[in-house]
Order: structure tokens, then C-alpha cells, then sequence
């Protein structure tokens, strides 16, 4: 039970670190998980999670990398295939080589073993925190692609250096050409079965559509159970799972290269599981890598045989040569292709994020070797690892928007937006009957809404306050109609002209309305006459709101032929219009041609869309962007009736 309440707590932190972000923006959202994943390991210590590195590959790194297999440009993926294969393979080698060599440089008492287990653990970059960071600013587009590709294949490559370490740390026995020929074998390894798995899913879901099985439901289940089984089966052969996932995932993408409609609507399934799955996946990742970083920080701070003003230092030594092996590595890439600028080498510099694989890599580092002797640098590597996950997040964070562009979301055209629903409105109002006003009603009313979304929040508010306070105004005056004219007793009409009086109030804030001084009001007018009425108060309160609506709805009427404002009329004369038909005793009208007017109107937005974007109102992108916007409402009808 506290593992599960543990697990909501976390997922609670994702949506509040979203919230946040919106009043930080200047933050990226995996710095705030940090930060909100420590603050509730600080609060709550008993709730540390012992970070298990076997388990935390599987049920994180796993899915989250075959979703990115599935979603890479394969084109670009393959056209880019030198400068991936540089960066993700060459430049962890290198990587381990010289920071291996530079940390047994700085710290001399670390086995040679160890340092190279630091280095390998720090190689590679982190695929998660790339993207995120990424989206905050407008990365060219080859340069994203390669981001994206290098990020896919260099976390196995430094997995594989850090086991080859590891295992001499544990053994003190290291030979080059065992790991060169194991890299391979194991590489290549987990390639063939994530191909070989991958093609057998998809020969498997057509098997099942050749049966007549069309459950997309259960699709999806197999495809978010596809990564875990690829990577156990993969691990189970002694070869690389995280290869294996990333290259079934490629190899699944292309189930979805088919123009059926069936196809069509599993993906669109797909998607929308998958950015669910993968959005919460993506923020435990971060949530998890922030409890574990006050626990390891204290153990170092209490160690009396570590100075932490040096471990500060390595922290921001190692990172510095870290990126600088990741700068001189894009400068000689530059070299062949010159159509990158010194800019943006520094750019996928400071994008070079450590994240998760470092931290797990560096938490499995073994407590005791081989002869029996406990490994007391075990909680320094691991500072080191994590001060440098910090540090590189940081850097990003602040330094990318210096080097790229600033990304430029797409302007909405409200004004065209809202000319082209005001026309569906219109073209609505004019095919109202009796026969069908009530659902028609429902479907312009929706519009309306839709409308008033769009409309300047602060102008629609006020206008909003302006004939609610006539609406008030008509109440009140026609609830004294009906005392003077004897049709409602006092009492009733007390009770409603105080709660209107109130209500005014608090719209206007005019003293006039202050309960002084309608109980003055009250004073001043002589209701004697009415008190000794037979009253049915049932009855007169009945009859007190339906000679309400009507009034009102008289005079919003009037007020639609005169009044500048509108849509909010509408809004108001639609509101009351339902408010009456709801409270007839005649049988309501039957809902079942709901979906159809909502089609009808869907298909005239459609139209003036086309017609504003031919006449020139509206950009290509966003008519497409419109576009979407409609056929995500026209899939959402069966919900909304």
C-alpha cells in the first residue's frame, strides 16, 4: 500500500511540475521534477525507493526508447547515418578514453578500473532530457535529427563500456580485444533480435486480423507490452536490450505505413496511448532521479575521509571536459560538412544532457570487489555522477535559448476563427423550427461557447458582467410587476429581491445595492396590503421563475436587434431559451439528430475555411492546423452526444 501511495504522490508531482512550468517558463520541466522529486524525498525520507539499475531499464528506459524508435525519421535517420555513428560510437569511445585518463588524473587513488567506469557511466547522453529541453527553443532541423538519433544509440554503447569497466573493477582483468569483439557481438547481437522480434510482432497482429480479430483495444496492449518482452528476450541472449528495443521499434513503425482506415484509427489509438504513457514515463524518470539525490548527497557530506569542496570541484572539472571532448568531436565534424556554424556547435554542446543512464549506471557500481575489499569510492563516483547530471541540465537550460533561435509557435488567427463561427452560427439560426429548436439549440449553443473562447478574455468579461447585470435588473423588475399586481406574496418576492440584490452587488460593487440599503427600500414601500394574501409558496415560485424567463428572454430579444454585444446575447438568449424548453410539460424532444446537425455544422465550418483560405485570410499551416482541430471534433461527436 505505501509503494502505491508513494506512486501517486509521484504522479501528482508530474501534473503540479507541468503547473509550474507554466509560471516558470524560463525552466524546463525536468529541472522542476528534480527539484520537486528531492523536496519529497526531504519531506518524506521514509519514501526513498531503493533504485534498482535492472529494474529501472525495463520498466522505464525500455518503453520510452521503443516509443522513440517508433516515432523517429527513419530518412533522416539513415541520411544523417555518418554523424550518428560518429557521435553515438566514436565519441563514447573517446569520451571514456580521455575523461577515464583525466579523472585518474585528478583523483590518483582511484583504480584505474574505476575511473573508467565513471567515464563510461558519464558517455553517453540522455535521450528524455534532450527532447525535453529541446522543445524550449527552435533546433535546425538536421541537427535535431542527429541529436535525436545519436540519443537513441550511444546509451547502449556506454552501457556496454560500462559493463566491460565494471566487470574489471570487480575482476582487476581487462582485455581490449575481448571487449572490442564482445561490443560487436553484443551489439549487433541485440540489433538482430530487436529486427527479428519486431518483424514478428507485426506478422503476429496481421495473423490475428486474418482471424477476423479487430479489437484495437487489445492491440494496444500488445504493443506496450512489445518493448518489455523484446527487452527480456534480448537480455536473456547476452546480448544489448536497449539496441533491441530501439531497433524493433523502427521495424514496428512500419505497421502503421498503410493508408486503411483500420490502420489509420489504431494509430491515432496509438498515438494518443503512447503520449500518455510516455509524457508520465518521462516524468517518474526525472521524479525518481530527484529522490535519490539527497540521499547520495548526504552520505558524501557526512563522509569525513571526502573533502566537499573538492568534490564541487571534480563536479565542475569533469563536466567542463566532458563537453569539451563533445565540442572538438562536432568541430571535426564541421570540418566535412561545413553547413554548421560555430553557433550551433556550441549548441549540441551544451545539449549533451546526462541524465537517468548516467545515475543508474553509476548506482550499480559494485559495494564490495572480488578479494572481499569494499569499495569506499563507491559513493564519491556516484556524487561525481550525479553533481555532473546537474550541472549539464543547468547549463542546457540556461544556455541553449543563447545559442538557438527563439521558437516561434504558430499565431492563431482568432479574428478569422471567430468570423468563420459567427458565419456557422448564422447559417445555424436560420435553419431553427419548432421541430427542431431544441437540438439545434444544443449544437448553436456549443459554438457559442467555442466563440467565447476565443474572444479577448478581459473585453468578454466585462461585456459578460454588463448583461448579467441587465439580466438582474430585468428580474427585479419584473418580480415587483408581480407583487403589485398581487400575483406572488411578500415573502416570496422578499426572499427573491434580496438574493437578486446581493447578487447585483457583487457584480457593481454600487452602495446602492448594500443590504442597508435595500432594507431601506424595503421600508419605504408599504406591502401591507399583501401580507394577509393566501399564499401557495410552492406555486408562486413556480410561477415567479417562468415569468422571469419570459421577461427575459423578451427582452434579450429586443436587445439582440439593438445591442453591440451580440455574442453574448446569444450566449445568454440560447441559455434561457434551453432553460424554458427544459421546464415545459410538453414531451421533450428526442436528441437523436444531434450528431447529424453537429456533422452539418462541422461540414459549413469546413467550407468557409476553405473558402477564407483560397480568398487568402488564412496561411497554409494554419488552415492545416484548423483542420486538425475539426476532425479532432468530429472524432470526439460519439462522446460529447
Amino acid at each position: 500500500m505505501e509503494i502505491f501511495e508513494t506512486i501517486l504522490v509521484m504522479l501528482a508531482l508530474i501534473l503540479a511540475s507541468n503547473i509550474l512550468q507554466r509560471f516558470l517558463p524560463f525552466i524546463a520541466v525536468p529541472i522542476i521534477q528534480i527539484v520537486l522529486g528531492g523536496l519529497f524525498s526531504l519531506i518524506l525520507p521514509h519514501t526513498y525507493l531503493e533504485l534498482s539499475p535492472e529494474l529501472f531499464m525495463l520498466l522505464f528506459i525500455a518503453p520510452l526508447l521503443f516509443n522513440d524508435g517508433v516515432n523517429v525519421d527513419k530518412k533522416s535517420f539513415f541520411k544523417e547515418k555518418k554523424a550518428i555513428f560518429i557521435l553515438s560510437i566514436c565519441l563514447v569511445f573517446v569520451t571514456v578514453g580521455a575523461l577515464g585518463w583525466f579523472i585518474h588524473f585528478i583523483i590518483p587513488t582511484l583504480p584505474w578500473a574505476a575511473c573508467f567506469a565513471l567515464a563510461a557511466a558519464l558517455a553517453p547522453t540522455d535521450a528524455v532530457a534532450v527532447s525535453s529541453l529541446a522543445d524550449k527553443v527552435k533546433m535546425p532541423k538536421r541537427m535535431l535529427h542527429i541529436l535525436e538519433g545519436e540519443s537513441l544509440i550511444n546509451d547502449a554503447s556506454g552501457l556496454v563500456s560500462f559493463q566491460f569497466a565494471a566487470a574489471a573493477l570487480l575482476t582487476g582483468v581487462f582485455s581490449m580485444t575481448t571487449a572490442v569483439t564482445s561490443f560487436f557481438l553484443i551489439s549487433l547481437g541485440g540489433i538482430a533480435v530487436g529486427l527479428i522480434l519486431g518483424f514478428l510482432a507485426i506478422l503476429f497482429l496481421r495473423w490475428l486480423k486474418n482471424l477476423g480479430i479487430q479489437n484495437n483495444v487489445s492491440f494496444i496492449l500488445f504493443e506496450i507490452l512489445l518493448p518489455f518482452a523484446i527487452y527480456l528476450v534480448a537480455e536473456e541472449c547476452g546480448v544489448n536490450g536497449i539496441l533491441a528495443v530501439v531497433a524493433g521499434g523502427i521495424v514496428y513503425s512500419y505497421h502503421y505505413k498503410s493508408i486503411k482506415l483500420d490502420k489509420a484509427q489504431l494509430n491515432v489509438l496509438s498515438k494518443s496511448t503512447w503520449s500518455i504513457l510516455s509524457f508520465n514515463l518521462n516524468g517518474l524518470v526525472f521524479i525518481l532521479l530527484g529522490t535519490q539525490l539527497p540521499h547520495i548527497t548526504s552520505v558524501v557530506w557526512h563522509n569525513q575521509f571526502i573533502d566537499n569542496r573538492l568534490v564541487f570541484i571534480y563536479v565542475l572539472v569533469i563536466a567542463f571536459i566532458l563537453l569539451f571532448c563533445r565540442f572538438l568531436c562536432f568541430l571535426a565534424i564541421r570540418n566535412f560538412e561545413e553547413s554548421f556554424s560555430l553557433k550551433q556547435s556550441l549548441l549540441y554542446t551544451v545539449s549533451g544532457v546526462r541524465g537517468t543512464i548516467t545515475l543508474v549506471s553509476a548506482l550499480s557500481l559494485p559495494l564490495v570487489l572480488n578479494n572481499g575489499a569494499v569499495f569506499e569510492a563507491r559513493e564519491l563516483l556516484i556524487s561525481i555522477a550525479s553533481g555532473v547530471i546537474l550541472v549539464t541540465l543547468l547549463l542546457a537550460n540556461f544556455t541553449m535559448p543563447l545559442f538557438a533561435e527563439k521558437k516561434v509557435e504558430l499565431i492563431k488567427n482568432n479574428e478569422t476563427e471567430i468570423a468563420i463561427l459567427q458565419t456557422v452560427i448564422a447559417q445555424l439560426k436560420a435553419q431553427l423550427t419548432t421541430a427542431n429548436k431544441t437540438v439545434l439549440g444544443k449544437v448553436i449553443k456549443m459554438y457559442n461557447d467555442r466563440l467565447l473562447s476565443l474572444s479577448d478574455r478581459d473585453d468578454f468579461s466585462q461585456q459578460q458582467e454588463e448583461v448579467m447585470t441587465k439580466v438582474l435588473h430585468w428580474k427585479y423588475t419584473n418580480t415587483l410587476h408581480l407583487l403589485n399586481t398581487k400575483q406572488i406574496s411578500v415573502l416570496v418576492a422578499f426572499n427573491y429581491l434580496r438574493r437578486l440584490n446581493h447578487r447585483l452587488y457583487r457584480l457593481t460593487k454600487k452602495t446602492q445595492y448594500q443590504k442597508r440599503h435595500f432594507m431601506a427600500n424595503v421600508m419605504k414601500n408599504d406591502f401591507s396590503q399583501h401580507l394577509l394574501l393566501p399564499t401557495n409558496r410552492r406555486a408562486e415560485i413556480v410561477l415567479l421563475r417562468e415569468s422571469n424567463r419570459n421577461y427575459v428572454l423578451v427582452q434579450l430579444r429586443e436587445a439582440e436587434k439593438t445591442d453591440d454585444q451580440n455574442m453574448i446575447i446569444d450566449f445568454y438568449l440560447l441559455r434561457y431559451a434551453r432553460i424554458k424548453a427544459s421546464h415545459t410539460t410538453d414531451q421533450p424532444e428526442q436528441d437523436t439528430n444531434f450528431d447529424e446537425w453537429l456533422q452539418d455544422a462541422i461540414q459549413m465550418e469546413r467550407e468557409e475555411l476553405q473558402a477564407r483560405f483560397e480568398n487568402g485570410d488564412l496561411k497554409r499551416l494554419e488552415q492545416r492546423a484548423y483542420l486538425d482541430k475539426l476532425l479532432t471534433l468530429e472524432n470526439s461527436i460519439q462522446f460529447i452526444s
